[in-house]
């Protein structure tokens, strides 16, 4: 048979297609797609070769907990041509973009229903409100309620309407990747992409949804809200109940966290339903009664829609006036659940009460591992036809109230519980085991428990169940062989959520009472403590752990914790004596998790010496913590690197990093692992002039940062805070800040934060146009950088003094700042920087009068910035190199640079940049003699430049000269002495000669 016959005869095939259908939301493995189908994995394996080879599929070896192969769609379409030649296959494209995202079929359907009775008035209020919670007791019809108006904006108003039904799994991802691929379909297709490129910051994914969902055109539904246990799902929905224009329902049995009594939230609680609609129910199911008959169901059953679904089950086996007359007065649904439960099978009855246990959708081996029933297909079939089991995701679950029922049924809980622990503990996978230890704690196996917890533990945390395993520790650490133990664990899930006072009672207490491991407590005390960045504290209990370890490996640990505390503490040589010991133990035990901590110690503290050194040693431990597994050590070496490439400037490889270690991060709680993430994100986007959202993220870090008392965090945001305050002009909040800022640090003893915050003042008062006094702050800057070796922070220095000494005149002093500063940054490699040290040069060989050096350096300087789209140092070169062109008398090639100066200022959204980008454009219309459109663009840089001072005087010269050239000389000299004024303030010699040299001119 011809390969395209082949091709074909696979196409034709159902299984095949339904293959192709699953795999196109998401890549699976065999196992997970024979589950679903319900095939043998033979079966479906030998289906997956057959269709790799015929270049349909791909496949790749993953680890996730153990090797296994994934597969995947190579391409998106296949066209198939009737030719003369004979059959033809084509594939497009070629290579599909890979997308390890979903976890299960996205199914987006509103829930069928068989009839509508009553609530309309609720469905009025659901109609008004753009954002509405809809609350009930379990089966009052809020989803009924819920999915008649759901339809009825699909029917009659066209809306596009999707519909999730919660689990207690559900993470806030799985929702975003199927509410992402549902508005794909539709032409929303940004966060698809964000997450087909491995996006996972939490703040995008709420803004892309919220642009989206704010619209009219759609309606989305949520339901059984209440089983959620992942609280950043409430952070998702309290950003979008801020919606205007779309509509949101969120269905759920209590008011969920995210409603609050000072917002407009719109909440609609179901009650039981009146006589006249209880009539009109039974009605509806067949059961017609009037008078007497009603009250006596009003009064034994109520108006409660699942009760009265029951009775007319029941009624239908036995007869209205026996059913009604035997209802007791309380217990309703007992008693009606009772009634249907005695018509089943024993089969029947017993299938339902072993599936009780499983809170979530089981397979058929699931429950026959619990409760062998040689029929179990065939009874599961039964039970689904009468609508007493739901089919969920492949398996089967009980409706919510049933369950509720059945186990009241079960006589051999505790042995049932164990059995489902076991068949889950034999998946061993991170789910499986937290199933597992659900049902011992249900059991009552708390020694098991306990063992499990101990065994396991280190991969439930990196695997993102921290908060639910603080549950399990805490209903087990009463036993007395487990206590201490277990109050370790619940330690370092305090100390990776930055709950530190509650991670130092769980480490103090089996310290007081442990004879034996105390080095390790210790050191657990020790990391707490330099977490809240008490060093001392952190370097006594450390020092304590050396003397009471009794291994090489505990030893070596300690060793790597006490180097953080002395890098921390401004003692880098200290540190890298003790990782230096630290390796020489770890390489003889052949520890590796070791080696990798000492190589991102050491590659922290290398990072403001030697860059090319510390990234080889971070990438060497990277490189280990993935081998092995250690997510925990690989996000923070993450962060290291980034903050390495972003100070060599290589940005955008630099965001990658912190984007990588937010992923792992957020997916293990790690607070203090957030925080800096977020730190490092704002400063990408303040990059990118982007500062609203950098502010944001900042505020962010401020608040997590206040949440867990890191001191070091909220001098951080505060630092960044008040940088992003002085580009809006905001003079003392901006000083507010950094000095708040440096209170902190000084505090901390953080002498190279110290050095970062005098910069950042100097840099401050630079833009307030108060140069001298910038100086003094820099010098001092300088000063403790030299002192602590920190390489790079003396070029950054060495810069900011070198652009002051320019702007005062000192233009062969400057030059001589600035070239030490290029020096550090070649033998550094840090490219970005080194063009702008170039770009700076450029501008005080401009000041010089040098017009082709300046020209050539600021041509060289676009061309990089151009590269690295760094659009600051863009409009900087841009300007050096017009006002060169202009110098050389270029007036053409000056106003071509000037037009895109301009268009970069107006992308920054800065008054400032605009402002100079006018006064430039003003400068070359004035040269070319056009001098109504020079003084339109003067006045313009006036009113954008009010805030600016500095800049504001180089404006009123500039406009100055133009108003004496069109005879207005008076007006002409008043603008220069103001001009002479702020430059006379800000101890700008050179500019203030300019000014005396064109006054005594007039």
């Amino acid at each position: 048979m011809s390969e395209e016959l082949a091709i074909t005869k696979l196409l034709a095939d159902e299984t095949n297609i339904t293959i192709l259908l699953l795999l196109r939301t998401q890549p699976l493995h065999c196992r997970k797609l024979s589950t679903i189908l319900g095939k043998s994995e033979s079966q479906i394996a030998r289906r997956l070769s057959q269709l790799e080879r015929a270049g349909i599929l791909e496949s790749e070896w993953v680890y996730r907990e153990s090797n296994i192969k994934v597969y995947f769609l190579k391409t998106d379409s296949i066209s198939i041509q009737i030719t003369n030649e004979g059959i033809g296959i084509t594939y497009s494209p070629a290579q599909k973009e890979k997308f390890f995202a979903l976890e299960s079929i996205f199914q987006v359907d509103i829930p069928g229903m068989d009839t509508f009775i009553d609530r309309e008035s609720q469905l009025t209020l659901l109609d008004k409100s753009p954002f509405v919670v809809l609350t009930g007791i379990a089966g009052i019809g809020k989803t009924s309620l819920a999915s008649f108006y759901a339809r009825k904006l699909k029917d009659e108003r066209s809306k596009k309407v999707f519909w999730h039904t919660f689990s207690e799994l559900d993470s806030i991802f799985f929702v975003a990747k199927k509410l992402a691929v549902f508005l794909s379909t539709y032409g929303y297709l940004q966060l698809l992409d964000y997450l087909k490129a491995d996006g996972s910051d939490l703040r995008v994914v709420e803004a892309l949804l919220k642009d989206a969902m704010d619209s009219p055109d759609f309606a989305f539904f949520f339901d059984d809200y209440h089983f959620l246990t992942d609280d950043s799902m409430d952070q998702l929905f309290n950003q979008l109940k801020r919606v205007s224009e779309g509509k949101i329902c969120v269905i759920s049995r209590s008011r969920p966290s995210f409603v609050s009594v000072f917002d407009d939230t719109h909440e609609i609680r179901l009650e039981e339903m009146g006589n006249e609609a209880v009539s009109q129910l039974l009605e509806s199911k067949g059961i017609q009664f009037h008078g007497e008959a009603l009250e006596k169901v009003a009064e034994k059953v109520g108006g409660h829609p699942l009760a009265l679904e029951l009775l007319c089950q029941a009624v239908h086996e036995g007869g209205f006036d026996t059913i009604i007359d035997e209802i007791p007065a309380s217990e309703i649904g007992t008693y009606l659940w009772d009634e249907i439960y005695s018509r089943l099978s024993p089969d029947e009855q017993q299938l339902l009460v072993v599936l009780s246990i499983f809170r979530n959708p089981v397979s058929i081996s699931a429950v026959t591992h619990v409760y062998p029933l040689p029929h179990a297909r065939t009874v599961i079939r039964q039970l689904l036809r009468k609508s007493l089991l739901k089919r969920v995701d492949g398996g089967y679950v009980h409706h919510a109230v049933t369950r509720l029922f059945c186990l009241r049924l079960l006589h051999d809980q505790d042995n049932l519980h164990r059995k489902a622990a076991e068949y889950y503990l034999g998946k061993e996978t991170s789910h499986s085991i937290m199933e597992a230890l659900h049902h011992l704690l249900e059991a009552k196996a708390y020694e098991k428990g306990a063992d499990v917890i101990l065994e396991h533990h280190e991969m439930l945390i990196n695997e993102g169940y921290a908060q639910k395993l603080l549950f399990f520790c805490e209903k087990m650490d009463f036993l007395p062989l487990y206590n201490n133990l277990l109050l370790e664990v619940e330690g370092t899930i305090h100390l990776l959520q930055g709950e530190y006072d509650k991670a130092i009672q769980c480490f103090a207490v089996p310290l007081k009472e442990q004879d034996l491991v105390k080095a390790s407590l210790y050191r657990r005390l020790g990391e707490t403590y330099e977490r809240k960045r008490e060093y001392r504290k952190a370097e006594e209990l450390f020092l304590q752990g050396l003397q009471t370890a009794n291994d090489m490996v505990e030893e070596g640990t300690i060793l790597v914790r006490l180097a953080a505390v002395y890098a921390g503490g401004g003692e880098p040589d200290k540190a890298l004596s003790c990782c230096e010991e630290a390796l020489a133990r770890f390489s003889e035990s052949g520890y590796k998790r070791g080696i990798a901590q000492v190589h991102s110690q050491m590659g922290e503290i290398y990072r403001f010496r030697n860059t090319d050194k510390a990234l080889d040693l971070l990438s060497s431990s990277l490189e280990i913590s993935n081998k092995i597994g250690d997510v925990r050590e690989a996000a923070s070496t993450l962060v290291t690197m980034g903050n390495v490439l972003y100070e060599r400037g290589q940005t955008d490889e630099a965001v990658e990093y912190y984007q990588k270690s937010l992923n792992i991060s957020e997916s293990i709680g790690d607070m203090v692992g957030i925080a800096r993430c977020c730190n490092n994100i704002g400063v990408k986007y303040a990059l990118e002039w982007k500062w609203p959202h950098a502010m944001d993220y900042y505020r962010r870090t401020l608040s997590i940062c206040q949440k867990i008392g890191d001191k070091k965090g909220i001098s951080f945001a505060y630092s960044n805070l008040g940088r992003a305050y002085s580009r809006f002009g905001m003079w003392e909040k901006a000083l507010e800040y950094l000095f708040a800022s440096l209170h902190l640090s000084e505090e901390l003893s953080d002498r190279r934060e110290i050095s970062n915050l005098y910069s950042n003042i100097g840099s401050t008062l630079m833009d307030m146009g108060d140069l001298q006094e910038a100086l003094e702050w820099f010098q001092k800057s300088l000063a403790v950088r030299e002192e602590t070796k920190y390489t790079l922070g003396v070029a950054y220095s060495l810069t900011s003094m070198g652009r002051i000494l320019s702007e005062q005149g000192e233009y062969e002093n400057a030059l001589q700042f600035l070239g030490r500063a290029l020096e550090i940054h070649e033998r550094e490699k840090g490219t970005w920087m080194t063009a702008t040290v170039k770009a700076f040069c450029a501008q005080v060989h401009l000041y010089e009068g040098n017009f082709e050096k300046a020209l050539s350096l600021s041509q060289d300087a676009v061309n990089s910035f151009e590269e690295t789209d760094d659009i600051e140092m863009l409009v900087e070169s841009h300007q050096v190199a017009a006002e060169a062109h202009l110098g050389l008398g270029n007036h053409e090639e000056a106003l071509m640079h000037a037009d895109r100066l301009l268009q970069c200022a107006c992308r920054m959204d800065s008054l400032k940049f605009e402002g100079r980008a006018r006064r430039v454009l003003g400068t070359i219309l004035c040269e070319m003699n056009e001098f109504r459109r020079a003084e339109e663009e003067f006045r313009l840089s006036m009113r954008l430049l009010k805030e600016h001072n500095y800049d504001l005087a180089k404006t009123y010269v500039q406009f100055g000269l133009l108003l004496s050239k069109m005879g207005q000389g008076q007006k002409g000299k008043y603008l220069l002495q103001k001009a002479l004024s702020i430059f006379e303030n800000s101890h700008s010699k050179s500019n203030v000669q300019y000014c005396k040299q064109q006054l005594s001119l007039k």
